[in-house]
């Protein structure tokens, strides 16, 4: 049998009660020319049980680990375990919104050879009937050289859903596919290099649905640790795969991105949050990591006034510094203009 067009890698670890709405929902597609590789990743509950109706479908292809190979062995795994021309990655707890979504998706990639891969909006969900917001990158769809896209992807601008973006094969082999290192932003690091092997296309259309519940990957401060550090790296990865040329065009680029990745975590935990002592926490990680970057940035100064005035300090500041500049704006715009006669 020839290959098909689309290969869906399932990835399945203890998600029994939500591999229904998602398998449903590939089999719906009106796009049909896709196989399904669906992975069990040694699950402990009824997930075999839920899986064995949906094998009846010859489209799907059960890989069931008798050891547990973990997120990054079992996504490498269904990304390379077949030779079709696109691939994508759904998972098991994520659905599609739209039975037309890989039809639409394909077609673009099919019109211009040069994209490298192929996304669309989506919606955050905490059940199948509760959106709690969407995630819309850009305000009309766009297909834009990847070098264009790659600011926005370092910097967290745009951050595309790994469930149903659609990458071309070529394109996912030309940067060396999934990083078995890297176990917390697998998909950060794939559309950073993307973004230097081709076009990007984006549909401004709600397609698919990020499940949030208490199972997502969790937040610990382990985790961020070493997400911190993956992040990093990510960002000198994906620079090295520029020319020199392109390097000393973007090093403005490079700075903010490293700045942006050592200020998230110590901005988020204090600010909103309200936890400086967890923020402070990742700014000695960052110290540890990148020193000069970490400390000479606005958002070390913050931090500092944050645990000195305290949280109605800070805003009370904060407050008159913004009443400030719109005060002193509005004083020179009156300066600029023109004496009437």
């Amino acid at each position: 049998m020839a290959d098909p067009l689309l290969s869906i890698t399932v990835l399945n670890y203890n998600y029994a009660h939500y591999l229904p709405t998602c398998l449903d929902s590939i089999l719906a597609q009106t796009f049909r020319d896709f196989e399904v590789l669906l992975i069990n990743d040694k699950s402990t509950d009824n997930s075999l049980d839920v899986i064995r109706p949906y094998l009846g479908d010859p489209r799907i292809r059960l890989i069931d680990h008798e050891k547990n190979q973990g997120f990054s062995r079992s996504l490498k795994e269904g990304s390379e375990g077949s030779k079709s021309k696109y691939m994508t990655v759904v998972s098991a707890d994520d659905w599609i919104l739209d039975p037309t979504a890989f039809e639409k998706q394909v077609a673009l990639l099919e019109r211009d050879d040069q994209i490298a891969f192929a996304f669309t909006n989506y919606g955050c969900y905490r059940s199948e009937k509760e959106c709690t917001y969407v995630v819309n990158p850009a305000p009309e769809s766009y297909v834009r050289p990847g070098i264009d896209v790659f600011s926005e992807v370092i910097l967290r601008q745009t951050t595309p859903l790994h469930s149903g973006t659609v990458i071309r094969r070529t394109a996912y082999e030309k940067i060396g596919g999934y990083d078995l290192v890297t176990r917390y932003a697998s998909d950060a690091r794939m559309w950073a290099g993307l973004c230097h092997a081709g076009k990007v296309g984006y549909i401004n259309e709600i397609l698919f649905a990020y499940r949030i519940h208490e199972n997502n990957m969790s937040k610990g401060k382990d985790v961020v640790k070493r997400s911190i550090e993956e992040d990093l790296a990510i960002i000198e990865w994906s620079f090295g795969l520029m020319s020199p040329g392109e390097r000393v065009r973007y090093r403005g680029l490079y700075k903010r991105a490293v700045k942006k990745t050592l200020s998230t975590y110590p901005v988020f935990f204090t600010f909103r949050e309200n936890n400086p002592r967890l923020g402070w926490y990742f700014v000695w990680v960052g110290t540890k990591l990148r020193p000069v970057e970490t400390l000479l940035q606005p958002t070390t100064l913050a931090l500092a006034l944050r645990s000195v005035l305290g949280s109605r300090g800070y805003e009370f500041i904060e407050k008159g510094r913004a009443l400030f500049s719109r005060s002193t704006r509005e004083r020179l715009r009156r300066q600029a203009r023109p004496a009437n006669g």
